[in-house]
Parts: C-alpha cells; structure tokens; sequence
C-alpha cells in the first residue's frame, strides 16, 4: 500500500466517518435541549433533505469518477448547478404542498438548502478524487462536520433556538466551501475546458437510472418515517429516529469503505479482470458483514442501554427492534457495495427497475405494517425490504458476472 494511498483512505475513512456521525450528534443535541416532539420533526426534516439530496447529487460523483471520457469536469459542473437549482425549486414546493406548521417549514427548507450545499460540494470532491487527492475530501468532512456541530450545539444550548442552530450549521458550510474546497481545487483549469450545454444536459438522460436507483435507495431507507409522518405522532417518529440511527451509520460506514477502493474497482473492470475484481468485492463485503455482527452483538447487549444514556430517554422496550433493524442494515451495507460496481460497469437500468418494484412495495407495506403496529411495524417494514433488496442484487451481481467472463472466452 503506497503512501498516497494510504493518506487517501485515512482522511476519507475520517472526514466521512465523522460525517457519519453528524446526524447522530445532531439528534443527540437536538433532543436533550429541544424536546422530544421537535427533534421528531428534525429528524423527518433530515431524512427529507437527504431524499431531495439525491436531486442535487443526481448521477452522483461514482458515475463522474468513473466516466471513460463521455463528459468533461466544466460539464459536470455546470450539470450539478442545474441540479441544485431543482433540488432548491423542489424543496420549497415539497413545503407549500404539505402546508406545515412554520416551524417545520422552515427546519425544512434550512436542511434542505444545508444537503444541497453538500451536493454541490460532491462535484467538488469527484475532481479532487479524479486527481487521486480524495485526502482533500476528507479534509473538508471533518472541517465542515466538526465545526458545524460545535457551532450548532453551542447556539443550541444559549438560545434553545433549533431554526437559528441549523442556520449556523449552513454558515459553516458555506464558509469551508469558499476558504478550503475552491482554495485547493484549479477550478479556472477546470472551468476553462471546452463544453457544450447540450452535453451537461445529457448527463440528466444519460445518468437517469443511476439518479433512480440512488433516489429510491433513500426512499427505501427511509419509507417507515414517512409512514410514521403520515399515521403516528412526531413522538413516535423521533423514538424510531433514535433506533435506527446505528443503522445509518452502518450505512454510511459502507458508503466510505468503497470510495478508497473506487479507482481500483474502476481499473479492474476496464481491464476485464473480474476474478480481481470478485476477490476485491468479497474482501470488501466480508470486512463489512464481521463489522456489522460484532455491531449487532455488542448492540444487542449494550446498545440500548447507550442510546438510553444518550438521549436521555426509556427504550428498553425497543431493544428488539434495535437488533432487527441493524441486521436489516448490515444486508443494506452489503447491497450498496454490489450496486457501486454496477454503476462503474453501467448496468444502471436494471437497478432501477429493481428498486422501482421494490419502492412500489415498501410504500404499500410500510403503510400497512406502521398503521397496525406501529414502532415495529415501521422495523419489520425496514428489515423486510433491506433483505430482498440484497438477495435479488446478490443474484444479479452473479449473472452479470458469468455474463461478461463468457464475452472473454
């Protein structure tokens, strides 16, 4: 392992982790000083943001780094412009139909302009990790994380204010935006390059499936909230916030596990090496299934008993879901490794069509499963969806595999 390399997988796996970690510590603080009833609305407005995130991202920084020369750097950038404009212009429009309360209006907008700074940030980071400098992302994580979360807690704790904590939050971003993302990248050589409108507009054809997939991921993820917004109270919605967040975490965990690994995974699959290829997505995924028993064990002892100290409230009897849920997340973890290498191969559609089903299913059962049982309807609903999602991409991943090995014979 060089030593660029390993710089790069250091600052990633910290800026990224402790990104992981930003929702958790925001629920935390969130909770203990705002009430449980507003940090229910927090963490539906978070999970909102992160759905209308994915409009921002669109075809995300994967499908840039691992462009073979279809699109240029200035028309990425000018098609992640565009898609911010429609995250924004979507955002606000989500809010005046549902007609909440102002309070949550506004929580709702704020994180919502907060997920879109973040996705204008990633076409950022798809350059500095194109000029293998994904050191400088994770720098940038834990700038903006770090001092983001301080800012926000110590607003939070003075003036008990949670609409003027997030705007803080959004101030930082801004502020590492300008002093440290723009100052470490060339963007007048990035920006100086040939384009064509035309081609930044294809980017949104050309990288719809990937778009789908990513947006009804999130939507799975977070199906059994917006059953819970529309059948139970925000208390009941911040209780469930609560358990399932060491399972997004585990996600997350997942997420910034591959991104070292991008590059290599990328040159494997240009090379048709696809024995180095399954031996380098079976490390992978063996590394997260370890990680993610030892989790579930040492939750299922400890966890929500943690979670109680933390946050300050009873949830003993929420100690089985707990478990169910990190299962359900530990299959997830393992399904967005597979579904990464699909995207470097361009097997894009089928995941959407996949993940169209499966998001047809969960809206019906979700509903179903929340309105009857409530907590762990919405667990049940979580943990059956994470599952099937894997098992159907686990085969798929197979026959794609035997798929293009035949082509090389």
């Amino acid at each position: 392992m060089d030593k660029k390399f390993r710089k790069n997988t250091i600052w990633n796996m910290l800026g990224t982790g402790i990104n992981a970690f930003n929702s958790l510590f925001l629920m935390i603080i969130v909770t203990r000083i705002n009430g449980v009833s507003l940090a229910g609305i927090f963490t539906f407005a978070f999970s909102t943001a992160t759905l209308f995130n994915v409009i921002g991202v669109y075809a995300g920084r994967v499908y840039q780094v691992t462009d073979k020369g279809t699109f240029n750097d200035k028309e990425y950038f000018m098609n992640r412009v565009i898609s911010c404009l429609i995250m924004v212009i979507i955002s606000i429009s989500f809010v005046l139909i549902k007609q909440y309360n102002f309070t949550k209006t506004v929580i709702v907008i704020l994180l919502c302009f907060l997920k879109m700074l973040e996705a204008f940030a990633d076409v950022l980071y798809a350059f500095f990790q194109k000029d293998d400098d994904l050191y400088k992302v994770g720098i940038s994580l834990t700038l903006k994380t770090l001092l983001g979360l301080i800012l926000f807690f110590i607003v939070d704790l003075l003036s008990k204010n949670l609409i003027l904590s997030i705007l803080m939050f959004v101030i930082v971003y801004l502020l590492v935006m300008s002093l440290y993302d723009f100052r470490q990248l060339d963007l007048n050589k990035k920006l100086s390059l040939d384009w064509k409108i035309k081609n930044s507009l294809n980017i949104f054809i050309k990288g719809f499936s990937v778009f789908c997939v990513s947006f009804l991921t999130i939507y799975l993820i977070n199906a059994s909230k917006y059953a819970i917004d529309s059948y139970v109270n925000d208390d009941i919605q911040a209780i469930f916030g609560i358990i399932i967040m060491p399972a997004t975490i585990m996600i997350l965990i997942a997420q910034f596990l591959i991104h070292p690994f991008l590059n290599m995974i990328n040159n494997e699959i240009k090379d048709n090496n696809y024995k180095k290829l399954v031996g380098l997505v079976t490390k992978i995924c063996l590394f997260l299934f370890g990680v993610g028993i030892l989790i579930i064990v040492a939750c299922h002892f400890l966890g929500i008993y943690i979670l109680e100290f933390i946050y300050g409230l009873s949830l003993r009897e929420y100690a089985t879901c707990l478990s169910i849920i990190l299962l359900g997340a530990v299959f997830y973890a393992l399904t967005s490794v597979i579904n990464t290498v699909l995207i470097a191969m361009r097997y894009t559609f089928i995941q959407m069509v996949v993940y169209a089903l499966l998001s047809f299913c969960a809206l019906f059962l979700s509903n179903y499963l929340v309105m009857n049982y409530e907590i762990m309807g919405a667990t049940l609903n979580y943990f059956i969806i994470m599952f099937i999602n894997f098992i159907i991409f686990l085969v798929i991943f197979i026959i794609i595999l035997k798929k293009e090995t035949k082509k090389l014979v």
